[in-house]
């Protein structure tokens, strides 16, 4: 409310800021006269109390300490960090509950350009999925909660002062309006989680499952390392390939049990491995993994997959 506007009626007189050393202002314990940095008015303390409605007592306290201060300071609140949209919605912060709502999501797209990096579906992807689709989107709501709480309550406030010409006109243009909402918090904050669920569970569930078939992939190709040595130290030597799929190194790999069959080349040494029903959704597919070699006849193998898909592939093979 500006100066002019407070000057307007009988009543901005009470709720005009005081100079320092009026006796009717609101002191803190442990204030000292001298470092207060600016005066509250006594009024503040009643209409910020009906402007908020549940917990007032907690908040009050806080927002006059905004109000000395010149300005909200970030602190911590629990329900914003574990339900902000809820909390945003209940206490009627529209905008705020939209944007809240939808930080899940933004939290698993993140999460879906690191997740690549995982080398297996673990204990540490779990933690690491919950931390960016719940813990991280909730850790600016629970920072700023009161402040932007604080700018709300002082905007409802300073509307109900507005051409008021007694305490008992703001008070009632305060009383005349809810400061919370269980409806809204319960429907367009349940319902906001209910849709984050539906959007982000499954596709952190396509996630987890593609990362474990892309370990089990990387296990079929680390299985035939043995065969792969073999077949070198044979071209070297003899010329000779080893039996394929019954090769010991093969067979003792855990990797092996998604392996169908195994295929070496008797020209180039090409292994190509053909994958079995062990991973329903890589069965019948094929990896080929083709050695190739410099002037000195030193040899580096490549893995080609002919028919899975890219998200499925270990490094070595996309």
């Amino acid at each position: 409310m500006t100066h002019a506007e407070q000057s307007s009626t009988p009543y901005s007189e009470y709720f005009a800021y005081r100079p320092a050393e009026a006796p009717s202002t609101i002191t803190f314990p442990g204030d000292h006269p001298v470092h207060r940095d600016c005066v509250v008015r006594p009024a503040l303390a009643v209409l910020y109390r009906i402007a908020i409605g549940p917990s007032a007592d907690r908040y009050v306290r806080r927002f006059l300490a905004f109000e000395r201060k010149g300005g909200g300071r970030p602190g911590w609140h629990w329900p914003s960090l574990l339900f902000p949209g809820v909390w945003a919605f209940y206490r009627k912060l529209w905008l705020l509950g939209i944007v809240y709502a939808l930080l899940p999501v933004a939290g698993a797209l993140a999460f879906s350009a690191f997740e690549p990096l995982f080398e297996q579906a673990d204990l540490v992807w779990i933690v690491c999925a919950i931390a960016a689709v719940w813990v991280l989107p909730g850790i600016f709501p629970a920072l700023l909660a009161d402040s932007l709480l604080y700018g709300h309550v002082r905007f409802v406030v300073s509307q109900a002062e507005r051409g008021a010409r007694s305490a008992t006109d703001a008070v009632q243009n305060l009383a005349k309006r809810s400061p919370t909402s269980a409806f809204a918090a319960g429907l367009l904050g349940g319902g906001g989680i209910l849709a984050m669920i539906a959007v982000v569970v499954p596709s952190l569930y396509d996630a987890y499952v593609d990362l474990e078939i892309r370990s089990r992939v990387e296990q079929a190709i680390n299985s035939v390392r043995g065969l792969e040595d073999e077949i070198e130290i044979g071209w070297f030597t003899t010329r000779l390939l080893p039996r394929q799929t019954e090769h010991p190194s093969l067979l003792a790999h855990q990797g092996a049990t998604i392996i169908d069959d195994v295929h070496v080349h008797p020209k180039t040494g090409r292994i190509k491995l053909a994958l079995g029903a062990d991973v329903p959704a890589l069965e019948g597919k094929t990896i080929l993994i083709a050695p190739t070699r410099d002037a000195n006849d030193r040899w580096k193998w490549m893995c080609i997959p002919v028919d899975i898909p890219k998200r499925w592939l270990p490094k070595e093979c996309q």
